[in-house]
């Protein structure tokens, strides 16, 4: 009960924080969408309760997290320095919602007169049940998503098949919260080396779990609130970015059933071998593998498998939604100023007051939008990395062509400047948690630009392509009616991520970059959904009347323009839209819709298929016994900071304990930027005995405050180099304590060291 009260508090200050820095909603809509129509498709809240939840638990879960790093210095028993982080974080932020609901509400008087021209939402019922149905469709996928691979059920932790490597590091890190006490904070898999993992999404699921959620619920609610904000913002844009409802569903739907040419493949090749449509369609249904056209795609990394792994991903986006949202409109003014004959181009775009600095009396209250893109910044290393490397990628696209360019640039300094600061906190080292080192093709075989291409392609199929045609469409369309292009240069300024992920390489997993991909192929499907929403309902309307063609042929070719422009048949006419007669409509709308709909079908076939192998792979799990006596005596025998010695486990009940491990799995170690292999070394060392000295293995133990050792049959297993068995039992048997032993448990047995 506490955990869900402190998540409301969260998403109440975060509300409130938004409404006040964000006054007049309206009006960003207003400076975002190419027609005040549009203002009547989108209520304020599809802004204010996703961009304030997502803020609120991001900014809460930083501050108490600082906060109860501080009494931890001060504290001797851990856990009671994060209760005094999390009840003195909820008292400040308790009064901060208080006095900014208090002021908010004074302030929304004064909003309502200065924009009661602009229109407003439209609270028709059918308006209402369509944002409502889309909500509850984006929360029960997430829930069944993440509940149908992370669950408890009778004591028994199932992780399922397709996730539970990836997940183990994530349970780890929440439960050193939970029920540990991680600070300073360590990686829970090798310890004594700080942290270049973005973490605080994990602490976040780590309060809940300490406020008395089960492991289950603490990571599943923060990733199911994750999901449907990200799918909230994503689909606001998309209706801002159009004018219509619709892609508010779609565009998160194409991000569930991702767009890629492997599943007309495997049709293809069962064809050759004779299989019926019907036969082939059922072997897809029953796979249990990832398919396997290009390198690493049989790890599932462009399926839907990967938001049920990086819970954090959709947060992360989320964060990136709110500050497009917050900047496209200068990039829209600047697209209108330079249409603007009176003005000079060059002039406009270089050096005029207005592209370097804010609007003076902007009623979109650029500081205010200015000081909530900081506050999102500043919390963004520790929360995503890799989202706010896109984002500032994306943020510099659209700089070069926006106004208040000032804005920007103080936006990437505080966003460099505070990932500096708490990247030398947690980890010490900057230079070696980001690499930046140029390197082409991302995992692709090829490395030239036809092979990338053709890679790129195969990988997101029709995405791409039409986001592309609809850019080159809509320039055009814009052109020719005299209208900002600001949402063609959208299109590219989206792709920066992707071509960032080809020619750079981040960490030492050049594979880690598929996250840079993933999120420039979220956000083509938002042109992509306004492709399909524009041909399923055309976006021309019946003429009252039509056209007679003898008339026509009486005229000159200016006055049959006139006469069809009059007509609404040519052009746009203001308020009118393009119009078309019933015999032309009518095929028109049948033809577009089925095209739509062979488009759809080919854009989320991969995806349905692969939902199948998710569903199919996860109906087996990994179970862990979350009453284990060892977790049981562990927690409550050992001290919070307590390093022990393990086996090189990936996950185990062990971890659920809270407590750090010396050497855990190291590929997670590996990807995080630790050396691994100086670390291998020295655990050989270790669990070989030393040489057989009692003396410098208990030094060294002291020394990294390893104080328990777990005697555990899979230490058996272990090998050296060369392949001889490494782990010598006689050896601790002899010279260590026995303080506990597990003969229901694994016949696990646990030695203290000193």
């Amino acid at each position: 009960m506490l955990g869900i009260l402190f998540t409301i508090l969260c998403i109440l200050f975060g509300y409130e924080l938004v409404t006040f820095l964000v006054p007049d909603t309206r009006r960003l809509f207003l400076a975002i969408a190419p027609s005040k129509n549009t203002l009547t498709q989108v209520p304020d809240y599809a802004f204010k309760l996703p961009a304030g939840t997502v803020v609120g638990i991001a900014l809460i879960s930083a501050v108490t997290y600082f906060i109860s790093l501080g009494y931890s210095y001060v504290l001797t028993r851990g856990q009671n320095a994060i209760l005094a982080g999390i009840t003195t974080s909820a008292v400040i932020f308790l009064y901060l919602t208080i006095t900014l609901f208090v002021r908010n509400h004074k302030d929304a008087i004064k909003a309502a007169s200065a924009s009661a021209k602009i229109p407003k939402f439209n609270t028709a019922i059918l308006n209402i049940v369509f944002y409502g149905i889309a909500t509850i469709f984006f929360t029960s996928v997430a829930a069944f998503l993440f509940f149908y691979t992370f669950r408890i059920h009778n004591g028994i932790l199932e992780n399922g098949y397709s996730v539970f490597s990836d997940l183990a590091p994530h349970t780890a890190m929440t439960s050193s919260f939970g029920v540990g006490s991680n600070f300073p904070t360590q990686y829970m898999h090798f310890s004594g080396d700080g942290i270049q993992y973005h973490f605080f999404f994990y602490f976040f699921c780590g309060i809940l779990e300490f406020l008395g959620l089960p492991l289950d619920y603490a990571i599943n609610l923060p990733s199911i609130i994750a999901m449907v904000c990200a799918f909230s913002l994503l689909g606001l844009l998309a209706v801002l970015l159009s004018g219509r409802k619709m892609p508010y569903f779609l565009a998160p739907l194409l991000v569930l059933f991702r767009s890629a040419f492997n599943v007309f493949d495997e049709l293809k090749s069962m064809h050759k071998f004779g299989y019926s449509f019907k036969y082939s369609l059922e072997v897809l249904a029953k796979s249990t593998t990832w398919f396997n056209n290009t390198p690493r795609d049989d790890w599932g990394i462009w399926a839907i498998n990967v938001y049920a792994n990086q819970r954090h991903l959709l947060f992360g986006v989320a964060m990136i939604l709110i500050l497009v949202i917050l900047f496209i409109p200068y990039v829209r003014r600047l697209c209108i100023s330079l249409m603007n004959k009176e003005n000079n181009p060059l002039k406009t775009f270089f050096i005029a007051r207005n592209s370097w600095l804010p609007r003076k009396k902007d009623p979109i209250h650029p500081i205010k939008n200015l000081i909530l893109a900081l506050i999102i910044v500043v919390v963004m290393p520790y929360t995503h990395g890799s989202a706010l490397i896109a984002a500032l990628l994306i943020l510099f696209g659209m700089a070069i062509f926006s106004e208040n360019r000032l804005s920007y640039l103080i936006l990437a300094v505080v966003a460099v400047t505070s990932s500096f600061i708490q990247t030398r906190i947690f980890s010490g080292n900057f230079r070696d948690f980001v690499l930046f080192n140029y390197k082409t093709g991302f995992v692709s075989e090829a490395t030239d630009f036809s092979g990338m291409t053709r890679y790129l392609i195969y990988i997101t199929g029709l995405t791409l392509v039409i986001a592309f045609i609809f850019a080159i469409g809509w320039l055009i369309k814009d052109i020719i009616y005299k209208k900002p292009i600001y949402r063609t240069l959208l299109v590219v300024c989206f792709m920066f991520p992707l071509i960032f992920a080809f020619n750079v390489q981040v960490s030492l997993e050049m594979l880690a970059n598929h996250k840079f991909i993933q999120i420039s192929l979220i956000m083509a499907d938002i042109f992509v959904s306004i492709v399909l929403s524009n041909m399923i309902i055309l976006p021309v309307k019946m003429a009252k009347r039509e056209v007679v063609l003898p008339t026509l042929l009486s005229l000159d070719n200016d006055e049959v323009e006139k006469q069809l422009n009059s007509e609404g048949i040519l052009g746009e006419p203001k308020n009118k839209g393009l119009r078309l007669p019933v015999p032309a409509f009518i095929p028109a709308q049948v033809l577009s819709v089925l095209v739509a709909l062979c488009l759809f079908v080919g854009l989320v076939g991969t995806g349905v298929a692969e939902w199948c192998t998710f569903i199919n792979i996860n109906k087996n799990t990994l179970n862990i016994d979350t009453n284990s006596e060892l977790v049981e005596w562990i927690e409550t025998k050992t001290n919070e900071h307590d390093v022990f010695l393990t086996p090189m486990w990936f996950t185990n009940r062990f971890y659920l304990a809270g407590r750090p491990a010396y050497y855990g799995w190291p590929y997670y170690a590996w990807s995080a930027g630790h050396d691994t292999d100086k670390r291998e070394e020295i655990y050989l060392w270790l669990v070989s005995g030393c040489n057989g000295d009692i003396n410098e293995f208990v030094r060294y133990c002291k020394e990294r405050e390893i104080k328990y050792m777990i005697f555990d049959p899979e230490f058996f297993e272990l090998e050296d180099k060369q392949g001889n068995p490494a782990f010598n039992a006689e050896f601790f048997t002899q010279n260590l304590k026995q303080v506990a032993y597990f003969p229901n448990d694994n016949n696990t047995i646990i030695y203290q060291i000193y």
